[in-house]
């Protein structure tokens, strides 16, 4: 799903491969220590086996990846703070370590609560 400012969500997979029981949500929240905008993966496993997740940074930081082992039923839920790296924009692809064909990407600009794009800053 594309859209403007370069908005993106592309979920890809094969529902009979081993990814199937892997899932990913994103949301935008306030990270409390910080009290600034961030984007919030939520990671999710239906499936019997622990499914190991990796977020890898496309652009906009140099830090990563971060791999993150989801048990069946138990979701994990981690945030990257949207303000400190530029201004917002962020490039997130999602992979999982037992189904090559299963992937996730979530890119944009961070938008307030009216759709409006957001000029952030890290101050």
């Amino acid at each position: 799903m594309a859209g403007p400012d370069r908005f993106l969500r592309r979920f890809r997979g094969d529902a009979t491969k081993a990814g199937k029981s892997a899932e990913v949500s994103t949301r935008y929240a306030v990270e409390p220590g910080t009290g600034k905008l961030a984007i919030w993966f939520r990671t999710a496993n239906s499936g019997s086996p622990s499914v190991k997740l990796t977020i890898t940074s496309n652009h906009y930081r140099g830090d990563g990846p971060w791999t993150y082992t989801v048990a069946a039923g138990a979701p994990t839920e981690d945030h990257f703070n949207a303000v400190a790296y530029q201004n917002g924009w962020y490039d997130f692809p999602i992979t999982v370590d037992s189904d090559a064909t299963w992937s996730r990407r979530s890119r944009r600009p961070p938008r307030d609560g009216r759709g409006e794009r957001q000029r952030l800053t890290s101050a």
